[in-house]
């Protein structure tokens, strides 16, 4: 079937060639030559497909979905680009192709040919079955080491359809053979997985894991030796840069010093945003002030990372699950600290033990690890030592250590016990007891049946030594207090731990609402959307009143794009609490998101309102942890972009 080509080049005789060639392979083609005559030309024509090959810095900002009205209705339109500037590869995961120059001229005119059949977009709410998911799931790990378990399947259902949208495809089955065929020449593996391996993260995230950090090496300021400090799995750039302005407040001389952080990870779409180092308020959210000011700059919205900051950062593409044989890995050795956090949960036990065994070959003795809170199990059989700092843990290498020998895979968590308490990890206990001892009485919606104020420690000083067991079963007692804990973790998205407590309490009081309602967010985080509906209709049937379960059903049925029923949801939440900010909030992008303007900013302006009531670092409740102030900029944000 022929196509209506539009080609946008500022190159005249490559337009004239490629024209040519496409018009007789049977299609009608038509040019313009300049960006700025693109859109209006992309409007006018609505063409069957784009093909972009202007010089590289004028390519991002057309590679993008185009939407063009056709008397059938609204339709996408997909786009080639053609450039010699091969690391935009990487950057435009959503283009149908990238072809380098010189042109490979039958790649070519098989994407025209494939662009003639391929009419429609996969439906984005279709399941991936449990037998294909298996098979994706072991060509992965066969060809990455990444593991994709039942747990991560949402995940790696959403990489799919991205780049199923992209391809124009709309069976699985066929995406797994265009996986197969092109996982190398096309580089349609790495594409797959700049999609499954995309780390949420934010600066100083754990932020007692960079106290850690400032103390060790204040304490040794007087040391000349070079500082060498590795990021493994460093996303787009927060963790790595976070590490050097915690080594810049701890060393006053550190431009003197010899420091290199290297921060590696597979992901080249997020290396590309982290050497940018351009960051949204999102990623500041719990940065303060003062480290706002001496360390970025601000343009409009976005954060820039100082110049001073960004050169005590090398950042490398890695694969941690392979032998190393980049040129990287020769720096990665007697390094000072290891962070790596977040990271382990996407192996298989086995690959996640070699790298724990390859991450302590690499410490100095005396070298510190920084783990995720949910991989806490992993390190037994290596020369590592637990510490703990407030709400986190971290390990130090023995300062003896020797070659670690063959360990046994460990799962990464321990099995159930009988008794209710007698699953509790050492890090639970201790986040317990931290709470316990520190906060005041919650007054929460369940009204517990009062008890008997836990007894004050008499040692608050040694925060390194675990607290003795049986204090935190006595005062486990207070679910109330539990659960209250527990949300402070959900709070800072520490969800693995807050879970724990939460089956603690409801080991005992299965039927409790509240802790039902704050279970079903955190299956709602971690992808599982079916088992956090069936969540929220439970607390439902139990109680009625509780604005949370609407919300969090209201929320549950938005993501599956039944507005409708979602609108009704947040409605019966905000009739229970008129001031309820989250519910209003997505009440208002709802209404956005359909076009209703006059209802979307009129939710947005009492969100405002409403929340000009709280104080300036309070958190807001189910927000994902935002204080006031970081919630009240981007109510502001979307008010201004529809004002």
């Amino acid at each position: 079937m022929p196509l209506q080509i539009l080609i946008i080049s500022d190159n005249e005789s490559f337009t004239t060639y490629l024209g040519e060639l496409l018009q007789d392979a049977g299609h009608a083609t038509r040019s313009v030559a300049q960006e700025k005559e693109a859109f209006p030309a992309i409007r006018r024509q609505k063409p069957d497909l784009i093909i972009l090959a202007l010089e590289a810095s004028k390519i991002a900002p057309l590679a993008i979905e185009h939407r063009v009205q056709t008397p059938e209705g609204p339709r996408s339109v997909p786009v080639i680009v053609i450039s010699e500037c091969l690391r935009l590869e990487a950057e435009l995961l959503q283009v149908f192709d990238f072809i380098g120059k010189p042109l490979d001229v039958k790649r070519l005119l098989e994407d025209v040919a494939a662009v003639a059949l391929r009419k429609s977009l996969p439906s984005q709410d279709q399941e991936l079955e449990p037998r294909l998911a298996a098979v994706f799931s072991r060509h992965i790990l066969s060809r990455s080491g990444l593991h994709f378990d039942q747990r991560n399947r949402p995940a790696l259902t959403r990489g799919l359809l991205k780049r199923m949208s992209a391809l124009r495809l709309t069976d699985f089955k066929e995406y797994f053979q265009y996986l197969k065929e092109h996982g190398e020449d096309r580089h349609e593996l790495q594409k797959l997985l700049q999609f499954l391996t995309v780390g949420e993260t934010y600066f100083y995230r754990y932020p007692a894991h960079f106290e850690v950090l400032k103390e060790r090496f204040a304490e040794h300021a007087i040391s000349t030796a070079p500082i060498r400090i590795w990021s493994a799995g460093c996303s787009t750039g927060e963790e790595p840069y976070s590490i050097a302005m915690a080594l810049m407040e701890a060393l006053p001389d550190w431009r003197q010093r010899d420091i290199r952080i290297i921060a590696t990870d597979i992901n080249n779409r997020s290396l590309k945003r982290a050497r940018d180092g351009v960051y949204s308020p999102w990623s500041m959210r719990i940065t303060t002030p003062e480290q706002s000011q001496r360390y970025f700059r601000r343009v409009g919205e976005s954060f820039l990372i100082r110049d001073e900051v960004k050169q005590l950062v090398q950042f490398s593409h890695l694969n941690l699950s392979i032998p190393c044989r980049e040129p990287v890995c020769d720096e990665l050795q007697n390094l000072d600290a290891i962070f790596c956090r977040n990271v382990l949960i996407y192996f298989t036990p086995e690959t996640a033990c070699g790298m724990l065994q390859r991450f302590t070959r690499a410490l100095k003795p005396s070298g510190l690890l920084f783990l995720g809170h949910s991989e806490t199990l992993l390190q037994r059989g290596l020369d590592l030592e637990l510490r703990r700092r407030e709400r986190s843990f971290y390990y130090v290498k023995s300062a003896s250590a020797a070659e670690p020998g063959v360990i046994t895979p460990l799962p990464l968590a321990p099995p159930a016990e009988a008794d209710p308490y007698s699953g509790l990890t050492a890090e639970q206990i201790r986040l317990a007891t931290a709470w316990l001892n520190e906060q005041k009485p919650w007054q929460g919606e369940a009204n517990p049946t009062p008890t008997q104020t836990p007894p004050q420690p008499s040692e608050r000083s040694d925060r390194s030594q675990p607290p003795e067991p049986s204090r935190p079963v006595a005062a486990a007692q207070d679910d109330a207090q539990l659960l209250q804990a527990a949300r402070e973790l959900f709070d800072r998205e520490e969800f693995d731990p807050a879970l724990e407590l939460l089956e603690l309490v409801l080991r005992r009081r299965p039927d409790l609402p509240e802790a039902l309602v704050l279970k079903g967010f955190i299956l709602a985080g971690k992808g599982a959307l079916e088992q956090a509906l069936t969540t929220s209709e439970r607390v439902l049937a139990l109680n009625d009143l509780l604005p949370e379960a609407y919300f969090l059903k209201g929320v549950l049925l938005d993501a599956a794009d039944r507005l409708d029923e979602a609108a009704r949801e947040y409605r019966k939440a905000l009739l229970l609490d008129h001031d309820f900010i989250m519910p209003r909030f997505h009440m208002g992008r709802l209404h956005l998101r359909q076009g209703r303007l006059a209802e979307g900013t009129r939710e947005i302006r009492n969100s405002i309102k409403i929340l000009s009531r709280c104080g300036e670092e309070e958190t807001i409740p189910f927000s994902g942890g935002l204080t006031r102030a970081v919630c009240m900029l981007q109510l502001q944000n979307t008010l201004a972009r529809v004002t």
